[in-house]
């Protein structure tokens, strides 16, 4: 609650549409330095193919490195959970319209190893 006497802080959001939009396909590092969160967003590109069957390469850059202050990162958390778990809601409900069985105990894509919906 805010002490009395003291104004209230009014933030107000302005998109900006010049930003450029980064393509990621994977996250190659997340560390908390105690004082903000790094995240380490990479691209995969694969090298053309070779004849004879041969394994297939590429490599990951990095296309992007996010730093989050705690709140950030804390909403950040809150706000993909909520769109994750509306995803599962929605991957649940397209299978009981296909007559399949609705899903139970997968994993939702991009949780936490072992966090289940």
């Amino acid at each position: 609650m805010a002490e009395q006497g003291k104004a209230a802080t009014k933030i107000e959001y302005v998109e900006v549409p010049g930003i450029t939009e980064t393509f990621a396909d994977s996250i190659h590092g997340l560390a908390f330095d105690g004082q903000t969160f790094r995240v380490e967003f990479c691209v995969t590109r694969m090298d053309e193919p070779k004849k004879g069957g041969e394994t297939l390469t590429g490599r990951r850059l990095t296309a992007c490195r996010m730093v989050l202050s705690p709140a950030a990162a804390l909403q950040l958390s809150t706000k993909l959970g909520r769109m994750l778990g509306a995803m599962a809601r929605q991957n649940g409900a397209r299978a009981q319209r296909k007559g399949d069985a609705a899903p139970t105990g997968e994993a939702v894509p991009g949780a936490a190893p072992g966090t289940m919906n």
